[in-house]
């Protein structure tokens, strides 16, 4: 983020810096929508295009100022334009990347220190956004968000601050050698003509691939999407543009740029009260606020910065927020993240407005005794190299912190590690009638809190599990691949979550068992609500499992598990609708009339807690982490399925009670932490109820064991 003083890019290449009080004024309107949004404003769904907002200045300030460079030298200065930088930005990022490590590891539990570990690295050396984006998935989709969760948007500009500049350097080179090859005149004005031309087309080659990527990348993966660079680089490219194109832009009759002000305001607006969580974004979705940031910018150009709508931008106050914006920016989500854990995970909107106001008492002390003197100190400000080193220097610090987080954990989950395992899970049930009653206190169990996230079925690391886009069906195999006798399991992670311990009967009694399971998505014949409405990847995954399921000579037992489902409400008129428990009964009772038979292991409770976290939190007190069993069944799809089990002649599975055996459910049974968050069950303690599984399958009597 940079100061709002850019050439205004004339015929000339010598016109002067100007300041534009009105791009300080976006700048805190952008910071305004991005702080109201994450402290819970109910009536800004979409106030994250306020970071759009900021991109598009960013993109015309640094691209204004190395275009005056270009025209005036025929060169860029790369140390001093990357000092420039380092004086502006890192003072201010570090102080914050070191208070969010302290208050980490005096206020969140231990179960989050890992993960803001590595997040304060990505943080530190700037390409944080692809660590979010790497870790956005179905498994972590309940996870609370990290304190340094808002980095991801410097790690954009920061890319778009080393690519950019160097773009526009191989332009100049191209440039001169062209000019040198074909003996093409030399003047002033040629040259600079010849430059902006070619950095139009840098502009262009920037924008219209990017665009596009954003386009398909937000249909796909647009969880992904959202934080990687390649989708948002053509978000500073329009600003970029228009710093490129500001000689013509700068003509426009006034009257147009008045209505451009007014036009771009209601643009960003209309984004932010009419956008939410559940658009698609960036993509299509992304060009109503960056135009409409480009709009105002745009027509606060020759000279009228302060005239029209302007003049709002321009007050005191808005200038004010501006020239704080950036540390605003910074210390505004590391607070709510910490206030929201002090508040037991819920923080309503009049708690969440105080804690971004009183941001600003930080975020002023930050811009006073941080970023201004460092960007004013003779040591640095005299020579780039100086700048340069002492700039790699913070971010070696702030890295060191997130390693000796991460060493923490390491050391924390070794020491407890220590000695022989006495872990039993389920099997404790059949020796101790005890094991699963609530206690306030246990010793060593595991998986530790540390780790219980990444307990998981052995399917996941394999690639088996189809994400919430994917429509395909295929299967991965376990237990004897060269066996007749084929056993499939099918669902969502509810299903995926009981491999650990069906896998040891699979091995024992020689059965071919593949897995087809699908992220937030059941075997079902009706349409079933995803996210945003109708999810129809998984109606049409549904549709081609059921026939799969159907064509297959060979297959001798289905397997089906899953979590709770609403019907969708908005799904077209080709596609059937009604109840789950009649989508569900449709399917199972056609696979049983093609002779498959159907087992439903009926859904785990669902304790609506993190468990993991909960026990971190309360070591000594886990009467915290008890969930009431009614209340954790009927939230979860144990009734759906039961019912139409009954109702298709499938055959029901109940494990509830080596799970939650009493009236309130344990977090701990046998020394294994049950749940690896709030409903599904760690990999240890699934892997310990084989045995009951397995009598249960007996009792049945419908699963092919080799000693019945």
């Amino acid at each position: 983020m940079t100061a709002a003083v850019i050439s205004p890019v004339a015929a000339t290449a010598h016109a002067p810096s100007r300041y534009r009080p009105d791009i300080q004024g976006l700048r805190a309107i952008a910071v305004g929508l991005v702080l109201l949004y994450h402290a819970g404003a109910p009536f800004l769904g979409g106030g994250f295009v306020g970071v759009d907002v900021f991109f598009v200045i960013s993109g015309f300030l640094i691209t204004g100022m190395l275009l005056r460079q270009s025209l005036e030298t025929g060169r860029v200065d790369l140390a001093d334009f990357y000092a420039r930088r380092i004086r502006r930005i890192l003072p201010a990022a570090t102080v914050v990347l070191g208070f969010t490590a302290i208050a980490t590891v005096l206020i969140l539990p231990r179960t989050r220190w890992e993960d803001i570990g590595h997040d304060l690295v990505g943080s530190a050396l700037y390409y944080a956004n692809w660590v979010f984006a790497a870790n956005t998935d179905y498994l972590n989709a309940e996870t609370v968000a990290s304190p340094l969760q808002h980095f991801w948007t410097l790690a954009v500009e920061e890319q778009f601050y080393i690519l950019w500049p160097l773009v526009i350097v191989g332009l100049l080179f191209a440039v001169k050698k062209l000019r040198d090859v074909t003996a093409l005149p030399q003047s002033p004005e040629r040259n600079r003509r010849r430059i902006r031309r070619s950095l139009e087309l840098g502009v262009a080659l920037m924008i219209l691939p990017s665009l596009a990527w954003s386009v398909y990348w937000t249909a796909a993966e647009p969880a992904r999407a959202y934080f990687v660079t390649t989708t948002r680089l053509w978000e500073l490219g329009i600003g970029a543009g228009i710093a490129v194109f500001a000689v013509y832009l700068e003509r426009l009759p006034s009257r147009v740029a008045s209505s451009l002000q007014v036009g771009g305001l209601l643009c960003i607006v209309i984004a932010a009260v009419a956008y939410s969580s559940a658009t698609p974004f960036p993509g299509i979705a992304a060009l109503l606020p960056t135009l409409g940031a480009a709009a105002v910018i745009v027509g606060g150009m020759a000279g009228r910065a302060e005239s029209g709508a302007a003049r709002l931008l321009a007050l005191k106050p808005m200038t004010w927020v501006g020239d704080v914006s950036y540390s605003l920016y910074l210390w505004h989500w590391p607070l709510l993240v910490l206030g929201t854990q002090l508040m037991d995970d819920e923080l309503r909107f009049r708690y969440g407005l105080l804690i971004v106001v009183f941001a600003l008492l930080p975020a002023w002390l930050s811009y006073t005794y941080v970023e201004t003197p460092f960007r004013h100190w003779s040591y640095v400000a005299s020579m780039p190299w100086r700048a340069i080193k002492v700039g790699l220097a913070m971010m070696l610090a702030s890295a060191l912190l997130g390693v000796a987080m991460l060493i923490a954990v390491s050391s924390l989950s070794g020491d407890s590690a220590e000695g022989p395992s006495s872990a039993l899970g389920a099997e404790a049930l059949y020796s101790d009638g005890s094991a699963g009653e609530m206690v306030d206190e246990v010793g060593s169990f595991e998986p530790r809190v540390e780790e219980a996230v990444d307990d998981v079925p052995s399917l996941y690391e394999g690639g088996c599990h189809q994400e919430q886009s994917e429509v395909d069906v295929e299967p991965c195999v376990f237990g004897d691949s060269e066996s007749d006798y084929v056993v499939a399991l099918v669902g969502d992670s509810h299903a995926a979550h009981w491999l650990p311990g069906l896998l040891p009967i699979a091995e024992a009694q020689g059965w071919r068992l593949e897995t087809y399971t699908k992220s937030a998505c059941s075997l079902n014949g009706v349409a079933l609500a995803g996210e945003d409405g109708f999810y129809e990847e998984c109606y049409e995954w549904g549709q081609r499992m059921a026939e799969t399921l159907r064509d297959r000579d060979d297959m001798d037992h289905v397997i089906v598990s899953a979590s709770r489902y609403n019907p969708a409400e908005d799904a077209p008129e080709s596609v059937p609708t009604g109840s789950v428990e009649d989508g569900y009964s449709q399917v199972w009772r056609e696979l049983e009339e093609d002779s498959i038979p159907v087992t439903v292991l009926l859904d785990t409770p669902r304790i609506q807690i993190d468990l993991p976290e909960c026990v971190a939190e309360h070591p000594e007190d886990l009467q915290e982490c008890a969930a009431d069993r009614e209340k954790a069944i009927e939230a979860s799809g144990y009734g759906q399925q039961s019912a139409a089990a009954e109702s298709s002649g499938a055959t029901p599975v109940d494990l509830t009670d080596a799970i939650c055996p009493e009236q309130e459910c344990a977090p701990i049974i046998g020394s294994v932490l049950v749940y690896r968050d709030s409903h599904h069950l760690t990999a240890t303690y699934a892997r310990s109820l084989a045995s009951h599984m397995e009598e249960e399958f007996r009792k049945a009597d419908e699963l092919q064991f080799l000693n019945d």
